[in-house]
């Protein structure tokens, strides 16, 4: 293991290690604080093969430490385990579970199964901490403003480790001690709260809107930056058809993304010596027609085109048993063995994190079965945070979660997000889902 990547790993682990006592033994406002730091410390490393090992302390902060903080906030009323999204959610973990018996990955599996558990339970205790007054307005801006210093340290004094290196040719992507892409989907949560939380004034709210632009810029993410592109057009329209004249503001917002995006990265066409940001190279081989032939471009792009053709020939070539009940939970990684097998071996695979594709994952693991159950959750999901920003008295934080489901959307169409629990890439959903459905009274809630 590469000096930097082993000082990163060791760091977030000794974080990891400092927050316990105070996610264990503080008040629950700080314990709140403490988890919520905690989803930026992945303490075992990009990378690990799921199928091999169990990472005790990344399993601690999915499901253990929220079932603690679940107890502690007792008093605290929760009505999200009665809805029919919970409902189906639980129902699918259900039917993964069973889906274990016929697969060759069982503990990969077995730990996906957990992840689904540990998102749910995640949802509970960010929902009980809303109704009890905990999560609020000084506590998410701690949280922002923290999870944009972790990722200050960690790119600048672990430059070259794995959690936000991106090839010998492009510079470290910006990055808390998690893969890059899932620091990204919490930038994009956490831009979604700032621009819809009623008690940000205009000067705080512009503040976190431009520093989480710029991160996201430096980042790179080009799923979650579209998904962030689309969330700000989606609130140029809705204040737009509350107030007139916050047009402006969404307009300049989406301005500024664009001018962010070109001068955060060297254009190829302009500077052909130098690496360019990921976004930027991006822009260039679509305008262009030509890739980066140094990795910056589409070579993501076109790894996970080949793994879903892939994907699609099994489908194809399925017994109707098999199409109905799937083929086993985390299966996914036969494909990726078949199609890359000199780069996915047994001992370091990760079967949770090769097909790139959600939806074609549970299509091709659970089968017609588990795609009802999955196409449910999120049509509950849907129809409640619209439901809820039309209600009266509109509801904030449910237009904060409408925002955010585009790119939520997408990034279940190009990333593998279940299986991370208690990981900065579900934390965001479950944030902005706990705390507008918090804002719902629980006998007027259908989720």
């Amino acid at each position: 293991m590469p000096w930097a990547e082993m000082s990163a790993v060791a760091c977030a682990n000794l974080l990891f290690w400092l927050l316990l006592p105070v996610v264990i033994l503080a008040p629950p406002r700080w314990a709140l604080l403490g988890w919520l730091l905690m989803t930026n410390l992945d303490a075992t490393g990009p990378g690990q093969p799921a199928n091999v090992h169990a990472g005790w302390v990344n399993a601690a902060k999915a499901l253990l430490l929220p079932a603690w903080l679940s107890v502690r906030l007792w008093r605290a009323p929760t009505a999200i385990l009665s809805t029919f999204g919970s409902r189906a959610w639980l129902a699918l973990a259900a039917w993964a579970a069973v889906a274990l018996l016929w697969s060759n990955f069982p503990l990969a599996g077995a730990k996906l199964v957990g992840n689904m558990i540990g998102i749910l339970l995640g949802l509970v205790v960010l929902e009980k901490a809303a109704r009890a007054g905990i999560l609020d307005k000084r506590l998410v801006t701690a949280f922002l403003a923290l999870s944009l210093l972790l990722g200050c340290v960690q790119t600048v004094a672990f430059p070259g480790g794995s959690f936000g290196y991106d090839g010998r040719w492009q510079p470290d992507r910006f990055t808390s001690f998690v893969a890059a892409q899932q620091y990204a989907a919490l930038l994009a949560a956490l831009l979604c709260w700032s621009l819809w939380h009623g008690d940000l004034g205009w000067r705080h709210r512009a503040a976190l809107v431009v520093a989480l632009l710029v991160a996201l810029g430096a980042n790179g993410s080009r799923t979650w930056f579209a998904g962030s592109v689309v969330a700000l057009g989606m609130y140029a329209v809705m204040r737009f058809s509350r107030r007139r004249q916050d047009l402006l503001t969404g307009v300049a917002f989406a301005a500024l993304v664009v001018l962010l995006a070109f001068h955060l990265g060297k254009l190829n066409f302009v500077r052909p010596t130098e690496p360019g940001n990921r976004l930027v190279a991006t822009f260039s081989a679509v305008l262009t027609g030509q890739d980066d032939p140094r990795g910056a471009g589409l070579g993501t792009l076109n790894f996970r085109l080949t793994m879903y053709r892939g994907i699609l020939d099994d489908l194809r070539r399925a017994a109707p048993g098999q199409l109905l009940f799937g083929r086993g939970t985390s299966t996914g990684g036969n494909v990726a063995q078949r199609l890359f097998p000199w780069a996915y071996r047994t001992e370091s695979l990760d079967p949770n994190r090769t097909v790139h594709n959600e939806w074609l994952r549970v299509l091709h693991e659970w089968g017609l079965l588990g795609l009802a159950l999955w196409l449910c959750v999120w049509a509950a999901v849907i129809r409640f945070a619209i439901l809820a920003w039309r209600a009266r008295p509109p509801n904030p934080a449910a237009a904060a979660l409408l925002c955010y489901l585009p790119g939520l959307l997408l990034g279940l169409s190009t990333e593998n997000i279940v299986a991370g629990a208690g990981n900065a890439v579900t934390l965001g959903f479950t944030l902005l889902a706990g705390a507008a459905f918090a804002a719902r009274r629980p006998e007027g809630s259908r989720l």
